[in-house]
């Protein structure tokens, strides 16, 4: 409408012989907006179950009958909206923008549009085999969501199930030609997942995560009867297929290096996912040399404290005194849940002084599913609108004969108080930002916050017997080495196990966990301490140039008004603060 509108501008020019008209106005924050709209539109149709994974259910209409689109059709038609979207977003003129929420909103999209065109050449959509966040373990979360309560909304579920089978053999075909094209998956990833496949396989059909929301819909004969033969004859065959592909045809085929160096162009797509981890062009080497310095300087703190609890001068026999002591253990996996379930209203009530306002949100803290454990899964916290109940803290409990009690402390408030919990359940409540901005928060905001609130737990004095004071400074900053390490520098798999175990959190079992992790979503392990350290970086230099007008709960309400913005507006956001709070000295 609009180029109509101009094209008709220039022929009443032509007709009047050269009299000029002003050609129409544009509105910067509508246009921005309108921006925004048709990406997010665009966002769901390709990704519809987005509106569940980013906890957008309470600002955005979800459409209960669509499926994921994986097709290369869907997704090339979402890569041609982006390219347009991004071209009418260089017009903007952004210093006409005179909103907080539009500024959030134009950086977010600035940033989202320049990471996505650079990491198109991972064609990540052609190797998606992923223990970690794979369809398998994903989709039962949209599932338990799934409304049933009205016959319309039960043949909507029906709708959308019945199209998990066409989505697999589409996966399929999307893993059959990145076979041909020479990308795969590592071996031992696909291993994972298989056994996360058999977990699910050897349970009844009715019991299928991915149906869970028909135990919620009672009294309807005609329902159950049709949920039935969904169960039986066709989402168990389907699921029973894609596993024996994967198990005879692609395991086979698969890649035996870690390294995402082994894909084509793999230098590239690892220094792209750099770049949308940490919504900001910092690269695999800066990266490196960043956390090699960081992890140096955490060495000789934990010295430093062995020397002042054991009389202990050797960084490892510090984190084995810490590891050994009978009291920093678990005597069974319930004790760790209990202890953890525990320690969460502890958490808010200590680091409250720290903050002008906490969330009301409540958070749970529950153990994976049993299909999902044994597969090397981490603990997550999984958000949602307050309007729709507590989040959850979902907690790993395969190594609770090898967790301390100071680790699990550590846990609990980088996914909750005052890490990932705090911090969303903040987010969710800011006013006046457009939907999109949560769809793509930064990850090194998101984690680096996490990570920076494992520091701030210890100033409220959260660790309760010097042991979490520990271990919270034997693993930071190695993930910044050990994930480059991995995809750029050439490290074995023995070597970058050996520098996991080194930190005293993983032993060989879990450090193998974590090299898998590492292989399956590269970079993205750097973002914690990238964004960590970059909180702590604004708070010193805020603490240095304002001096006794500092104020800690100030800070917080600037690093958290916006959600979870780019790194660098970031930094713009605190640093326009602390000028404020100068000039108002002078």
């Amino acid at each position: 409408m609009r180029r109509l509108l101009i094209a008709a501008a220039l022929a009443s020019v032509a007709a009047c012989g050269g009299e000029k008209e002003a050609a129409p106005s544009i509105d910067p924050s509508a246009e921005l907006n309108a921006i925004a709209d048709e990406y997010l539109a665009a966002m769901l149709d390709y990704s519809p179950f987005s509106i569940v994974f980013a906890g957008l259910t309470d600002a955005v209409k979800e459409d209960h009958a669509a499926m994921e689109d994986n097709s290369p059709a869907g997704l090339a038609r979402l890569q041609h909206t982006e390219d347009k979207l991004s071209a009418r977003l260089e017009r903007i003129d952004a210093a006409a923008l005179g909103e907080r929420a539009d500024w959030v909103l134009y950086e977010t999209l600035k940033e989202q549009f320049g990471a996505s065109r650079q990491m198109r050449v991972c064609r990540l959509n052609l190797w998606n085999v992923n223990h970690m966040s794979g369809w398998q373990n994903s989709f039962p979360l949209v599932a338990e969501t799934q409304p049933v309560s009205t016959p319309v909304e039960q043949a909507m579920a029906l709708a959308r199930w019945r199209r998990l089978p066409a989505y697999l053999e589409q996966e399929r075909e999307n893993l059959d030609a990145g076979l041909a094209a020479g990308y795969s998956a590592p071996k031992r990833v696909v291993a994972r997942v298989i056994a996360q496949l058999d977990a699910v396989l050897d349970a009844p059909p009715e019991n299928l995560p991915f149906l869970s929301f028909a135990k919620k819909a009672d009294g309807n004969a005609e329902f159950a009867a049709a949920m039935k033969t969904l169960e039986f004859e066709e989402i168990a065959p389907a699921l029973d297929e894609f596993r024996n592909y994967l198990r005879d045809a692609y395991l086979p085929k698969a890649r035996d290096a870690l390294s995402i160096r082994s894909v084509p162009n793999g230098e590239q797509c690892y220094e792209a996912l750099l770049r949308a981890y940490h919504t900001a062009e910092i690269g695999g080497a800066a990266t490196f040399e960043h956390g090699r310095k960081a992890v140096e300087a955490n060495w000789a703190a934990v010295v430093q404290r062995g020397e002042a609890m054991f009389n202990e001068t050797d960084f490892a026999a510090t984190l084995q005194r810490t590891k050994d002591d009978p009291a920093n253990r678990f005597r069974s996996e319930q004790e760790l849940i209990d202890f953890t379930r525990a320690l969460e209203p502890v958490a808010r009530e200590k680091i409250a002084p720290f903050f002008s306002k906490l969330p009301d949100q409540p958070m749970i803290v529950e153990p994976f599913p049993d299909y999902l454990k044994g597969t090397g899964q981490s603990s997550r916290y999984e958000p949602k609108p307050a309007a729709d109940g507590p989040a959850t803290y979902r907690i790993d409990t395969d190594d609770w004969a090898t967790q301390t009690k100071g680790e699990a402390e550590i846990v609990l408030v980088h996914e909750g108080w005052p890490g990932h919990h705090l911090q969303i359940a903040t987010a969710y409540a800011v006013e006046g930002l457009h939907p999109v901005t949560r769809l793509f928060g930064s990850t090194a905001y998101i984690e680096g916050w996490a990570r920076y609130a494992e520091a701030l737990a210890e100033e409220a004095g959260l660790y309760q017997n010097g042991y979490g004071a520990i271990s919270r400074r034997a693993w930071p900053a190695r993930g910044m080495v050990v994930d480059p390490g991995i995809h750029l520098y050439g490290w074995t798999n023995e070597r970058a196990a050996a520098f996991l175990v080194e930190s005293g959190r993983f032993d060989e079992k879990t450090a193998e966990a974590m090299l898998d992790r590492i292989a399956v979503i590269p970079g993205q392990l750097t973002a914690y301490d990238t964004g960590g350290l970059e909180i702590a970086s604004l708070r010193a230099e805020a603490v240095q140039r304002l001096g006794a007008r500092f104020d800690i709960q100030s800070f917080h309400d600037r690093v958290l008004e916006n959600g979870a913005v780019p790194l660098a507006a970031l930094r713009e956001h605190v640093e326009a603060w602390i000028a404020e709070e100068e000039a108002k000295a002078n």
